[in-house]
């Protein structure tokens, strides 16, 4: 079933039932598919069926009623960050090739009249707006701008076939229905409010927007998750890590959350045992998956996984096909084995068809496995894993993540994971700053409790590590930087290293 569809069905089935909640209004899912076929209206009046348009919205259900709007007249839409530097926006609606910006109040500075439409003028159209536009699986949902690694923007595409057969899943894997509170915590522009959003929505939840200005603060989050009563939360790990670190949840709690699903970083054993200790009536998910495949493994994180070193990704989705490769030709062996390692390949009905106007990015992305008698098409996730005896995949390491140095080759991940068995240290990155010499050097920030320094920390990875693995420098931070979408800014914190050891 198409996203628009789920939500048209959750609206028949539920019409007086609350589909948002912003903790200040409700808006029921009578009144939103009304706000929506409005909306529809005006955008399929004004903009060929096909067409892609840019939202520019910050956070609440009026920017959610126009995704499904855009998707309801036959229309693909552009998700852009409202906080993003004004060039990188201009490129983004360039790019995409967008015929038109929506722009809300808080939005609507720095772009030329003629370029935007507000969206109030788009929700006051009163025509009929007809039937729901015919969409093909194939057919393009919307874009996901994503960094890339020259510094220029690429647009993953996103067909209905694809976010289709992610949020059957989900809505499945996570039993949502009408008694759930669904945040939608991540930014509009990333891919995990995917999952809030349709799921949520298509299965009759109340979806509750988590204004920006609330994300910013642990506390002020954590306030408004226990009163608007949450029962799932899908976040990153970072953000998770400072609502146990910088608020009361360990004294407060929150009691009505039944499911906590986590994505697009990893998340150590020392920090999550804590968390879900705070949270002892909640179940935690691994969720794994490049936004180019969204998720493809799920795990219910258990006690006995909290005593590896690392988290396990769990098992493939239903559907999805992963196959660990250890090699970068086609004709390279596929890995079976237990505990060999291979880079991780996937393929499936999530699997995108690529970047937007990027053949050369969308070859390179690309990989051949030949197993059960066919060729299948994958991408290449960058990442290495093994299986284990029990079939579940294990995660090593990005293929990012492992630099040279001093001779010898070292998982970044495996550093980080020793500085946080310090305990004082509730967070930490490592990066890798290149060296004439010794190939890399790592550096090391953390961000700790008490007076523990920086010394005090590389002594105690000397203790921990082998030689070749302890950072040059341990930098101690009150915090390390983010990027729009909540994760460690790993490229700031290179420019750090870089300027400490100018």
């Amino acid at each position: 079933m198409k996203l628009y569809d789920r939500f048209a069905a959750a609206a028949r089935r539920h019409p007086d039932h609350a589909a948002f909640d912003t903790g200040t209004r409700t808006i029921t899912y009578r009144e939103a598919e009304r706000h929506v076929a409005r909306a529809a209206g005006w955008l399929g009046a004004h903009l060929r069926r096909g067409d892609r348009v840019a939202l520019h919205l910050t956070k609440s259900p009026e920017a959610i009623m126009l995704m499904l709007a855009a998707l309801r007249a036959g229309l693909s839409y552009v998700p852009i960050d409202p906080g993003a530097p004004a060039a990188r926006r201009a490129f983004v609606v360039a790019d995409s090739g967008a015929r038109a910006v929506v722009v809300d109040d808080r939005t609507a500075g720095g772009w030329a009249a003629a370029d935007v439409i507000r969206d109030s003028v788009v929700f006051a159209h009163q025509e009929p707006a007809g039937e729901p536009a015919s969409v093909g699986a194939e057919d393009t949902a919307y874009v996901l701008y994503t960094s890339g690694s020259t510094g220029r923007p690429k647009g993953v595409v996103i067909t209905h076939g694809n976010a289709a057969a992610f949020v059957d899943w989900a809505a499945d894997y996570t039993g949502l229905g009408p008694a759930d509170r669904v945040a939608v915590h991540a930014p509009l522009h990333f891919d995990l409010p995917v999952l809030d959003v349709y799921a949520g929505l298509g299965s009759g939840a109340t979806v509750c927007p988590v204004d920006e200005r609330t994300v910013l603060f642990p506390q002020a989050l954590l306030r408004h998750l226990r009163r608007q009563r949450i029962t799932v939360l899908y976040a990153v790990p970072s953000a998770l890590v400072a609502l146990l670190h910088r608020t009361t949840l360990p004294e407060d709690g929150l009691p009505d959350l039944r499911l906590l699903l986590y994505a697009g970083e990893e998340f150590h054993p020392g920090p999550l045992r804590r968390l879900m200790a705070a949270l002892p009536h909640t179940e935690v998910h691994n969720l794994y998956g490049p936004i180019e495949t969204n998720v493809v493994t799920a795990l219910r994180v258990r006690p006995e996984h909290l005593d590896l070193p690392r988290i396990p990704l769990g098992r493939p989705v239903p559907g999805t096909r992963i196959f660990l490769r250890d090699g970068d030709r086609d004709d390279d062996g596929v890995v079976t084995e237990p505990d060999r390692a291979g880079e991780l390949l996937v393929s499936g009905p999530s699997r995108t068809p690529g970047y937007l106007d990027r053949p050369d990015l969308t070859a390179a992305s690309r990989a051949t496995v030949l197993a059960d008698g066919r060729r299948w098409t994958c991408h290449r996730t960058g990442d290495y894993a093994t299986w284990d005896a029990d079939g579940q995949l294990r995660f090593l390491g990005r293929r990012d993540g492992l630099v040279k140095t001093r001779g010898f080759r070292v998982e970044l991940g495996d550093v980080e994971a020793a500085v946080l068995r310090h305990p004082q240290v509730r967070e930490a990155a490592v990066v890798a700053l290149p060296h004439p010499e010794h190939t890399n050097l790592l550096h090391a920030f953390a961000v700790t409790d008490g007076d523990t320094s920086g010394d005090d920390l590389r002594q105690w990875c000397l203790r921990e590590l082998p030689a070749s693995m302890v950072p040059v420098q341990v930098t101690v931070t009150a915090d390390l930087p983010r990027t729009s979408t909540g994760k460690i800014a790993r490229r700031e914190l290179v420019d750090q290293a870089a300027g400490g050891a100018s």
